[in-house]
């Protein structure tokens, strides 16, 4: 194909795009109805683009319903808002909530557990802790 065929192209399919956005002068509406005329390649393509942008446009109505940029800046803004330790502090706390609620659970197993292997319920038993007094326990050598 020619240069000059190739460039005539070119220009036929940016009048068809800027047709869809702006309207066009006498001359170039008149150069793109008689492409259309001659083209059937470029009347499928010139379908397909308002097809394109039909469903384009169906889609956006659907997809942001009315106060969609106040519902996100009202997300947003307390995050911003927030100095860094607030933040840091709330990432710890979203971190470790599952830790929290794992120990206290194995926590109360292990009280079941010296609770029903012990003879007598008492403090003693559930905690596991012997007659040893703490002052026994300090005076202890550590080798």
């Amino acid at each position: 194909m020619s240069d000059k065929g190739e460039k005539g192209n070119k220009k036929i399919k940016e009048l068809l795009y800027q047709s869809f956005d702006s309207d066009l002068n006498d001359e170039e509406k008149r150069i793109l109805e008689e492409a259309l005329r001659n083209s059937a390649e470029l009347r499928k393509e010139k379908q397909e683009i308002q097809s394109q942008r039909q469903a384009l446009s169906e889609s956006a109505v659907r997809s942001f319903q009315p106060f969609f940029a106040e519902r996100v800046m009202s997300r947003i803004g307390p995050a911003s808002k927030a100095n860094g330790l607030e933040m840091f502090y709330e990432s710890l706390k979203a971190a470790f909530r599952r830790f929290v609620i794992a120990g206290a659970v194995i926590m109360i197993a292990l009280l079941s557990y010296n609770v029903i292997r012990g003879d007598s319920v008492s403090s003693e038993e559930i905690f596991y802790a012997s007659d040893t007094a703490a002052e026994e326990i300090i005076e202890l050598p550590l080798f």
